[in-house]
């Protein structure tokens, strides 16, 4: 059977000879080479980390594995820990449900002491700059720009919640002022393009003055739609004609384009934040012939 001078019965277990590994070359040549030992994942042991510690926070979320009923779901290991407990504890364990029970207690605690904390020390933030504001105002001087600005927090009593809708660095609130910067040239340009457009006659000229008028407008709302409350603005001299930019509705018209960078360039604004926003737009000449959609390579949306 074993002897390839004789007859090799083709079957169950048994290839053909020419197809059979051959004595002393792997089946898999891309593999691992033969002594080599599976390197271990760098633990990060960084400023204010302990080995032991990332260890124990890797293992803690590992994904595993587990079965419910008739599914079989994947969840962190800390996460299939609790749920573990929290079924013997609902079988009566007592020992599970005082230990559930402790763990549930001391994390709302620290939660709203924290909750606490902030918000006390943001009203004391708010209360000292606007009393800084106001000496500035009885003075007759400058006032100042605090980052973040206490008219950017909003505190809500109920819940001890901070939030923060504004630039929180020196560098989101330059990026701030460089949108609302785009901005404003945007309506610089919206009403020098309505008022040309208004005196143009009829024809190739008028089309273009409206479509310049229509880009910028555009480039207003995608800016506007995209800043906190306090910082947007009203556009002047809109126009409604087809074809023309919506307030709120910027960002879905620019997905709605053919273009699939245009959709790409939405999905980006809307998933990042206003600070992170950076406009610019190279507009070919009135008249030109020449029809932009959003993005063409004469204008663009640089982020």
């Amino acid at each position: 059977m074993n002897d390839m001078s004789g007859k090799y019965l083709v079957g169950y277990g048994k290839p053909p000879a020419e197809h059979r590994f051959a004595k002393g070359c792997s089946g898999n040549p891309g593999g691992r080479p033969k002594g080599a030992k599976a390197k271990l994942k760098p633990v990060d042991t960084g400023h204010g980390m302990r080995a032991a510690e990332e260890l124990l926070r890797i293992e803690a979320y590992r994904p595993i594995a587990i079965r419910e009923g008739e599914q079989v779901i994947e969840m962190p290991a800390i996460q299939a820990v609790f749920r573990a407990m929290g079924v013997s504890a609902l079988k009566g364990n007592r020992f599970v449900q005082k230990t559930l029970a402790d763990l549930v207690t001391r994390m709302e605690e620290a939660d709203h002491q924290s909750r606490m904390e902030l918000f006390s020390k943001a009203i004391d933030f708010k209360q000292a700059w606007e009393a800084e504001f106001e000496r500035c105002r009885r003075a007759g001087s400058q006032q100042p720009t605090p980052v973040p600005h206490p008219d950017d927090m909003i505190l809500d009593p109920k819940t001890g919640g901070v939030t923060i809708a504004g630039p929180m660095t020196r560098e989101q609130k330059d990026r701030l002022d460089e949108a609302i910067r785009r901005r404003a040239e945007a309506q610089d340009c919206v009403n020098d393009s309505a008022a040309k457009y208004r005196r143009a006659r009829a024809g190739t000229t008028k089309d273009a003055w409206l479509e310049e008028w229509h880009w910028e407008q555009r480039m207003f709302d995608i800016i506007n739609d995209i800043l906190p409350d306090r910082y947007k603005a009203k556009l002047e001299n809109r126009s409604y004609r087809e074809g023309a930019s919506r307030p709120g509705k910027a960002l879905d018209e620019l997905r709605k384009t053919e273009s699939c960078a245009g959709s790409m360039l939405a999905n980006w604004a809307s998933l990042n934040s206003y600070s992170q926003l950076r406009v610019s737009c190279d507009r070919s000449p009135p008249g030109s012939g020449i029809r932009c959609h959003l993005p063409s390579i004469t204008r663009s949306l640089s982020i």
